[in-house]
């Protein structure tokens, strides 16, 4: 019997001005992360400033009040910690790493910045190149252009999910410090965030943030989310889109999938975990191992708020026949659909999706950057909540749910293609 394990004990607080603190003592090791979200991200951007949630991120790091430009990153090297961030459609994430006898700096860094940026110009105009760079690498790889392209196509542009983080070229040229700054003062307030803190700390943190927090205005309502959005399951139909990149064949399908708050989310992962979680899996032994017609297969379930989707990627062998291909896929969801797996199958795919996801959960790290997501989407017990229900899924439960899911009615069929491959696959 496979057991779920247990959310680590945390402590919650929040402070007068709607800060949300959670502290995760861990003390295995000497270090602490800091990690702080935002619920704001490329879905709260109004029409035609794409772009924007990413751009700020890009500059939070390019000069505030207490800290210059460039200085927060010398200063984190110079303790020896390391700090990154990301951006996506529903939440944007910051962290620091540092040895337990230092980690206050990061609380330092993160007031500071939360209370304002500098956004001088110059350090506008020379992080937009970084950004443009960034867009013309996303548009040379791929595998990132021809998923941008199908998501495109899937959600199409009445939907944020549609639209690139990245944002486009014409949206950051226009994209100056007034944009930035209204971003700022509306979505990274501390009504609007989570810090959450995780490894060898104690209690004492709470009164460190409160000294260095509480002074910061509330800022707007945490609730004003965007509601700049559509309906993603439609009734447009499969269809399908043809590029020209690169020296091998690529296949990328995307179909509808629930939000993840959705009782059939975790069911649904585990459908993905039987198609392509180890080399035993239908998929994986199928195409790569006994027939030899991709090099590796993979799946990803989108954890959004919003109704999402299902990624199904794959890279060809030479001389593959992709119409023969595309048929395979749909008869082994065909196959999920009209019957259970049997138990020993079951019980591979439970072990292989929960030992992947406590391996990708053990750290203090990573634990700080599950519950500031956690709790800036849905609530700290939510991934848990996902695992355990993924394990206690019967065999029996699985049809029904691929019968919901597992089919391309509703797909984006997109193609990746060498120059001068032919219908059907032959070069």
């Amino acid at each position: 019997m496979i057991v779920s394990p247990k959310p680590p004990a945390a402590r919650i607080e929040r402070l007068d001005n709607g800060l949300t603190i959670c502290l995760l003592e861990n003390r295995r090791a000497p270090v602490v992360t800091c990690a702080l979200f935002y619920r704001a991200g490329a879905r709260d951007e109004a029409a035609g400033e794409g772009g924007t949630a990413h751009f700020l991120e890009h500059m939070m790091f390019k000069g505030s009040q207490g800290y210059a430009a460039g200085e927060i990153d010398q200063r984190t090297q110079a303790l020896g910690g390391a700090n990154n961030a990301f951006t996506s459609h529903d939440t944007t994430g910051y962290y620091f790493d540092f040895a337990s006898d230092r980690w206050q700096e990061a609380l330092k860094i993160e007031a500071d910045r939360m209370a304002g940026l500098t956004l001088d110009p110059g350090q506008l105009a020379s992080e937009r190149k970084v950004v443009l760079e960034e867009i013309a690498m996303y548009e040379g790889e791929p595998w990132d252009a021809l998923e941008q392209a199908v998501v495109a196509e899937f959600y199409g542009t009445d939907h944020p999910y549609g639209l690139p983080v990245i944002g486009s070229r014409e949206e950051l040229a226009l994209a100056d410090d007034h944009r930035l700054r209204a971003f700022h003062q509306r979505f990274y307030r501390p009504s609007n965030a989570i810090l959450a803190l995780s490894g060898d700390v104690g209690e004492e943190a709470i009164e460190s943030v409160n000294q260095l927090f509480a002074a910061i205005p509330a800022g707007p309502s945490s609730g004003a989310r965007s509601t700049r959005r559509a309906a993603v399951h439609s009734s447009r139909g499969r269809r399908r889109l043809e590029r020209r990149h690169g020296e091998v064949a690529r296949l990328l399908v995307v179909f509808p999938a629930p939000p993840a708050t959705h009782p059939d989310h975790p069911r649904l992962r585990l459908l993905l975990g039987l198609l392509t979680s180890g080399r035993s899996s239908r998929l994986e032994r199928l195409l790569v191992d006994d027939l030899q017609l991709c090099s590796w297969v993979s799946t990803d379930l989108a954890e959004t708020l919003d109704p999402g989707h299902v990624v199904v990627a794959m890279e060809l062998m030479a001389g593959t026949d992709r119409g023969r291909l595309e048929a395979m896929i749909e008869e082994e969801f065909a196959l999920l659909a009209a019957a259970p797996p049997d138990g020993r199958e079951l019980a591979r795919a439970q072990r292989l999706v929960a030992a992947d996801w406590i391996f990708a959960h053990q750290r203090a790290h990573d634990q700080a950057l599950m519950a500031g997501a956690s709790l800036a989407l849905f609530d700290l017990e939510h991934p848990y909540r996902q695992l355990e229900q993924l394990l206690a899924t019967t065999a029996d439960e699985l049809p029904s749910v691929a019968q919901r899911w597992l089919h391309l009615d509703q797909a984006v069929i997109g193609w990746a293609l060498p120059q001068g491959e032919t219908e059907g696959g032959a070069p």
